[in-house]
């Protein structure tokens, strides 16, 4: 692997370049290898075959061979030949991902895996969003309250304590966000899983506020992840290689995400496959991680489309044929279908693609709890199917999601609404609601037990 230090020098050292620049010689070169490869989506096969996965990957190889990594501090670009592409590739596939996490009885350990395996992805999933501090625990407790989640992915975050707003590069980051550890560890503490892991850091975001969350009784390297990732597309700055450089030095296991949008520099699904599996090698190149999410949207910031689940799917099976990290992945609706059936199986489309992509962990599984551990039986009931079969499923599931007539944008929970917070248990509209979309998803095909 590359030292970090070697990353300083090449972003002192390298090519002069604006950012504008950049941009366009990402996009035209991604054109040039898309079209090289032949590389087309198809709606009618959200999963791909094993020809075009391999496409993907070598597109991806050459694509960060050929412009790199751009250093949004120094305006130059991190250079690698793709000789160093195909090493960190050859590494990691030489010797497959995972890694546990918690300790004792709260141990989770995550494994690479592939489509076909029927071994299903873990759930790791936890409350995303912004919550309020009423019920801040609550909202947590509705996760690790579920015997099926092994892990919280992420926690919400608040948009103020009292009249405290959290902003980056002050106190306030700090305070704010070590109020949130204090009731995720007593909201652990509660439920009997004191040492579970805790995920991604979420309210602080600059590199003090990070190091600062560091600690006894707060995070330490058995529950927690630290971000590192790539600014898309194909970006960093300091913060990314000085966090980079703390994991390594503690222990601590990045929090990677390959994250590309559709209908930006990618114009389409099979540009951002490529620019995924590019995004992905550059992250491994430096922050090393066993473990990487992937993540795609469009420019209105709607997912969960077939050109998203395309997307992914190719980007995965790339990885799961020739890198070999653990992937993981989010099971969750875009659009505001809350309290509609078309939510839940919105949710489930997006978790059965993702298990036939050979995603490893799943850190969103649905709005609450006891979406999640539906999100899971889901999972768990269709890990191996054979990819015609997935693919029709998904296909057919995303058509009755289609026909929904209520689909704005949704991001947030109004979590008190959905949940008694007393019971903490869903309301039975909620639970009723969601109950109703499993019985229609095993009419739909899924082989629930």
């Amino acid at each position: 692997m590359i030292p970090i230090i070697e990353f300083q020098q090449r972003s002192l050292h390298g090519p002069v370049m604006k950012s504008d620049e950049f941009d366009l010689g990402f996009s035209m070169k991604l054109r040039e290898l898309v079209a090289k490869y032949d590389i087309k989506y198809n709606p009618e096969e959200l999963i791909v075959d094993d020809a075009t996965a391999d496409a993907v990957f070598q597109a991806g190889v050459e694509l960060l061979a050929d412009v790199g990594l751009y250093h949004l501090e120094t305006e130059r670009v991190i250079k690698f030949t793709k000789e160093e592409v195909e090493e960190i590739a050859r590494e990691y596939r030489e010797s497959p991902s995972k890694h546990t996490f918690g300790k004792g009885k709260d141990e989770v350990t995550i494994e690479y895996r592939t489509g076909a395996d029927t071994r299903p992805p873990t759930l790791y999933a936890g409350p995303a969003g912004v919550a309020e501090e009423e019920w801040f625990g609550a909202f947590i407790q509705s996760f690790v309250q579920e015997e099926s989640v092994k892990a919280l992915g992420i926690a919400p975050g608040l948009a103020k304590l009292g009249d405290i707003e959290p902003k980056a590069g002050t106190p306030s980051e700090i305070y704010v966000a070590q109020w949130e550890q204090k009731q995720i560890k007593e909201t652990l503490k509660r439920v009997g899983r004191p040492d579970m892991h805790c995920g991604l850091l979420a309210t602080v975001s600059t590199i003090g506020g990070t190091m600062a969350m560091i600690g006894p009784g707060l995070r330490e390297a058995h529950n927690t992840q630290i971000g590192v990732h790539i600014i898309p597309e194909q970006k960093l700055d300091w913060a990314r290689l000085i966090l980079s450089q703390f994991c390594q030095d503690r222990g601590i296991i990045p929090w990677q995400s390959t994250m590309s949008m559709i209908g930006g520099l990618c114009r389409n699904a099979a540009d951002t496959a490529v620019s995924m599996v590019a995004n992905l090698l550059g992250q491994l190149s430096y922050a090393r991680g066993p473990l990487c999410s992937l993540f795609t949207n469009h420019m209105d910031g709607n997912w969960g489309t077939p050109a998203c689940l395309w997307a992914y799917n190719a980007a995965a099976r790339a990885s799961e044929r020739n890198i070999k990290v653990c992937i993981g992945g989010v099971a969750a609706s875009a659009m505001d279908l809350m309290m509609c059936e078309a939510q839940m199986l919105h949710v489930a489309a997006i978790a059965i693609l993702n298990t036939a992509s050979g995603m490893s962990y799943c850190w969103i599984g649905g709005p609450t709890g006891f979406d999640a551990r539906i999100t899971g039986e889901v999972m768990n009931v269709t890990a191996g199917m054979k990819p015609e079969k997935a693919n029709e499923l998904v296909k057919k599931i995303m058509a009755e999601v289609d026909k929904a007539e209520h689909k704005e944008m949704m991001f947030s929970v109004a979590f008190p609404e959905i949940y008694d917070l007393e019971t903490m248990k869903p309301t039975s509209e909620y639970e009723t609601m969601i109950l109703n979309a499993k019985d229609e998803l095993a009419r739909l095909g899924v082989p629930f037990n």
